[in-house]
């Protein structure tokens, strides 16, 4: 029974509580009204304190906050309110935000919309002067509110900006790469352009690019581009991380890794002049590789690519005046890559683009008959250096056609009566050498192949052109020419060749504070481990002289600069010099300024106590400290095609051997290697003398006379260096070197133990 009244109790209670709701509700729903008609009377002071009584009685009344938030910004606009006792700019923010928190269904929004948009405005505005003056925490408060009040995305990004001027990068980076993402989606879609802001990509750029995240740095400096992408500092980060990825992709090759991140740079710089000619360089170092061998396939096809890319480029409005390639006519294009291969002497490619040209103009197939049309009575306005190797490919393509092979010497003979041109002369060279190999008795034509070799030698001189000069020496030597002739060649050659790569490649001293050093231009100090590096003239001096000996000694191949080594050897010189300790395993507990590559360096280098290199060279040629004459025979190993070196304040570090790859063994076989070899100057006359040949020298007898005929007595001894391809005799003939004079000569004559004798006279000058 007691149970029944109290469940009776329970409901009438329920029932009165919700007639006094209803009641409340109503007449709230009254004053709403009220409060409405008043802001439409513009009786802001009326509906805020209207709205003011109702918050502080039920803090959920949804609408009235947004009655107090309207009326408060309105308030806010009169200037005599604005020094009153209510902060009306600050309450309308606070009750705005009020509103938006009690609002989870957007009930109200759309009514009271038009007054949040400038509350948030005006917030916006109030943020942003104190984020001018500094005042981030504060303005990080007024942006949060703004953002909650519209989810306005430049409010979000100004908070962002805000948390990292407050040095809160964690908060600030997270919203900014937020914004970012909205940003580009906006612009993806085409929508809401004016909430795009630049700050969010640059801050995430400079910010990554800082920490050295490359990904995420390329990244959103890719995304503002797209968004903006005029951008200077956007357009500079992506220009310096492309060209660093260049730089990179460019060690491993010119492949497609390379040409990709070329064409990425090109879609944000199309018109820039690195990176096309990057493209350019891309193309046609392909075309030089695929046009080494036959059949063109994969080289037409590469072609096609590059005229494309370059046509489309035009197409799009790229201009650029330093891109020969920028061509939109496919048969210019195709002149252009002609014209570009003949002034580079890349005989393949021109054979190639001439192939690809000559159909595209005349309309015509380049067939055997047509070869043989062309090369019968060449076009006047073809010049001489193409029709050379036009005549070398036609006889390469089409090794049978006799007329061909005729039409060649018939041209040659009709030039070579008219031609005096320096030029042609070399030109006219390469075609006798090949004529040569057609008519091999044909006495007439071995004449003038050696009287073009020797012009083209004397001419080279004159020019100071060394390597080529000796170059084609050598090639005297390779065709058995011999004679007077020669001998007297030879001797203007080695004259020409002291005076230009050994006493032309001299490097002086100076003395300072008493201590003598060279005058090598290195801007190192190894007291601070601080390598530095020696300048290019110094490089080419100290090469030219290892040349020098080499090309005189007999060595066909010359030495070019390694620059790794280079840097390597520079570091070990600078390990050793504070110590002066070489050691062929460095550590870092022995040396204070030990590198990974340097102790790579004395691992595989000489190092001497001499801070000249040029001098170094000099040295080692002498090998006074060495029976078996490593340094010189280091100097002149065939097959050392590449070398570094460094100098320090007292040493000096050459890596000079390259023992895995081999020379030409069968040219060593016939053809010896020695110092002093056929013309040497007194000066360099050294004590011991060197021969070595790829044979064996075991047992070999020496024999040598001065000029008067007279035996000189003469020690040998062979010593058996297995990681050198030339076997070596070691000469100590009894001659004092200080009384020898210019124009003295020794003949000599080394029998082997085959029977096989090599003479030759050594003339000093």
């Amino acid at each position: 029974m007691r149970n029944l009244q109290s469940v009776k109790l329970l409901k009438s209670i329920l029932c009165a509580a919700a007639i006094l709701a209803a009641n409340q509700s109503f007449a709230q729903d009254k004053n709403v009204i009220k409060a409405k008609q008043a802001m439409a009377r513009k009786n802001w002071k009326q509906s805020y304190a209207m709205a003011e009584k109702a918050v502080e009685k039920d803090k959920n009344a949804t609408e009235w906050w947004y009655i107090k938030a309207a009326s408060a910004y309105e308030l806010s606009n009169f200037e005599k309110l604005k020094g009153g006792k209510i902060n009306y700019p600050k309450e309308s923010v606070k009750a705005a935000v009020k509103a938006r928190e009690k609002d989870k269904n957007n009930r109200y929004y759309d009514t009271y919309q038009m007054w949040m948009v400038n509350i948030t405005a005006a917030n916006n505005k109030d943020a942003m002067s104190n984020y001018s003056s500094g005042r981030y925490s504060r303005a990080i408060q007024m942006y949060r509110s703004s953002f909650d009040l519209t989810g306005d995305t430049i409010a979000y990004g100004m908070l962002g900006m805000s948390y990292l001027k407050d040095r809160q990068e964690r908060d600030g980076i997270k919203i900014l790469k937020q914004v970012a993402v909205w940003n580009f989606g906006a612009w993806a879609n085409g929508s809401s352009k004016s909430t795009w802001m630049r700050e969010p990509f640059e801050e995430l750029s400079n910010y990554y690019l800082k920490n050295k995240f490359r990904d995420s740095a390329s990244m959103y400096t890719e995304m503002g581009l797209q968004v903006f992408p005029k951008n200077t500092l956007l357009k500079n980060n992506a220009r310096l991380m492309m060209e660093q990825d260049l730089t990179a992709a460019s060690k491993k090759g010119y492949n497609q890794d390379y040409i990709a991140v070329v064409n990425k740079a090109l879609s944000f710089f199309p018109d820039d002049s690195l990176f096309l000619y990057a493209q350019t360089y891309y193309y046609i170092s392909r075309l030089n590789h695929l046009t080494r061998s036959k059949p063109y396939d994969e080289a037409k096809s590469t072609l096609i690519e590059f005229y494309t890319v370059k046509n489309q480029a035009v197409k799009a409005g790229v201009v650029n005046s330093y891109d020969d390639f920028l061509i939109g006519d496919s048969v210019a294009f195709l002149f252009k890559c002609l014209d570009y291969f003949l002034r580079r002497n890349n005989n393949n490619a021109i054979a190639f683009s001439f192939s690809q040209w000559y159909p595209a103009q005349t309309k015509t197939e380049l067939t055997e008959t047509k070869y043989e049309e062309l090369l019968k009575s060449p076009p006047a306005n073809i010049s001489r250096k193409l029709l050379t190797i036009l005549y070398a490919h036609a006889r390469e393509d089409y090794p049978k056609n006799k007329k061909i092979m005729q039409y060649r010497l018939d041209f040659f003979n009709q030039w070579l009566a008219k031609s005096k041109s320096k030029n042609e002369m070399v030109l006219q060279q390469d075609m006798a050498e090949a004529l040569v190999l057609d008519y091999p008795k044909d006495l007439k034509l071995a004449a003038a192949m050696q009287s073009l070799i020797s012009k083209n030698i004397d001419s080279a001189i004159k020019d100071g052109s060394m390597y080529t000069a000796w170059k084609n020496f050598h090639k005297l030597n390779k065709y058995g020419i011999k004679g007077k002739s020669v001998d007297e060649l030879n001797a203007r050659l080695s004259a020409a060749d002291f005076k230009i790569r050994y006493a032309g490649t001299r490097i002086d001293y100076s003395t300072v504070k008493g201590i003598k050093k060279a005058n090598t231009g290195w801007n190192g100090n190894s007291l601070v481990c601080d390598a530095g590096r020696l300048p290019d003239s110094t490089l080419s001096k100290v090469l030219d002289r290892l040349n020098y000996f080499r090309a005189n000694a007999g060595v066909i191949t010359p030495m070019t600069l390694s620059l790794d080594r280079v840097r390597k050897c520079q570091e070990a010189a600078t390990m050793f010099a504070p110590k002066g300790i070489f050691s062929r395993e460095p550590k870092r507990e022995t040396h204070e300024c030990f590198t990974t590559g340097a102790a790579e360096a004395a691992a595989n280098s000489q190092a001497i106590l001499e801070s000249n290199p040029a001098q170094c060279v000099t040295i080692f040629m002498d090998d006074k400290k060495s029976e078996e004459l490593v340094n010189r025979l280091s100097v002149l190993h065939p097959g050392s095609n590449y070398v570094g070196f460094g100098s320090a304040e007292n040493n000096s570090v050459f890596w000079l051997l390259d023992l895995e790859e081999a020379a030409d063994t069968q040219y060593y076989k016939n053809n010896f290697v020695a110092w002093p070899n056929k013309q040497c100057p007194k000066m360099l006359m050294f004590k011991r003398w060197s021969f070595s040949i790829a044979q064996d020298v075991n047992g070999a007898k020496v024999l040598i006379k001065d000029k008067t005929g007279a035996e000189v007595k003469a020690g040998s001894a062979e010593y058996p260096l297995k990681s050198m391809m030339l076997n070596t005799l070691v000469i100590t003939p009894e001659i004092q070197t200080a009384n020898i004079a210019a124009g003295d000569y020794f003949d000599v004559v080394i029998e082997l133990k085959n029977k096989k004798k090599y003479n030759y006279r050594i003339t000093v000058f």
